[in-house]
């Protein structure tokens, strides 16, 4: 299901992780708990400050996180985690504890920037048409068009956001000359 489990023990700053939290970095596993250290040095500094979490979940201003994150693969590229988790008190021991699954959305990250990626392709294609050009959806509602389209028909820019209706589109513009 490519997830790991973990626990990491806010008191101590000691974390467990599953074989398979392990796996996904393509790290081998260690019979010991990991430091607070140990992760850190593994998690992305731009997405992530373990920290500053450690202490606000420590200060009780959040009991629950949800959270995509890069972490370091062994081979040396980044892995895209989203992290669920939830503060728990367990029972014989007065710490708190962080217990969560992560779960590797890198493939889900890839498509949505590949997908981005190809929308502004597409956009840019669509723009240098010389000709007006408008796509309107099977409910007929804008998807999206062109400079040209909106000069022609003398459209202000709040007009033509994606998903007006075609008859508000028409309405605010003016028949070309």
């Amino acid at each position: 299901g490519r997830c790991g489990l973990w626990d990491w023990d806010l008191a101590r700053g000691r974390i467990f992780w599953s074989q398979s939290m392990f796996d996904i970095l393509g790290l081998k596993a260690k019979d010991d708990l990991l430091t607070f250290g140990d992760v850190n040095e593994l998690v992305h500094p731009d997405d992530l400050q373990l920290y500053e979490l450690a202490t606000d979940l420590a200060e009780a201003r959040t009991t629950t996180i949800d959270h995509a994150f890069r972490m370091r693969h062994a081979a040396g590229h980044w892995i895209w985690l989203r992290a669920r988790c939830e503060l728990v008190r367990q029972a014989g021991d007065p710490g708190l504890h962080l217990i969560g699954i992560a779960v590797d959305v890198t493939e889900q990250k890839s498509l949505v920037e590949k997908t981005m990626a190809a929308d502004m392709r597409l956009r840019d294609a669509i723009e240098t048409i010389p000709e007006a050009f408008v796509l309107w959806d099977a409910e007929n509602r804008l998807v999206l068009c062109n400079s040209n389209f909106q000069e022609l028909h003398n459209l202000p820019d709040e007009e033509i956001a994606p998903g007006a209706p075609y008859e508000a589109v028409v309405a605010a513009g003016s028949k070309p000359v």
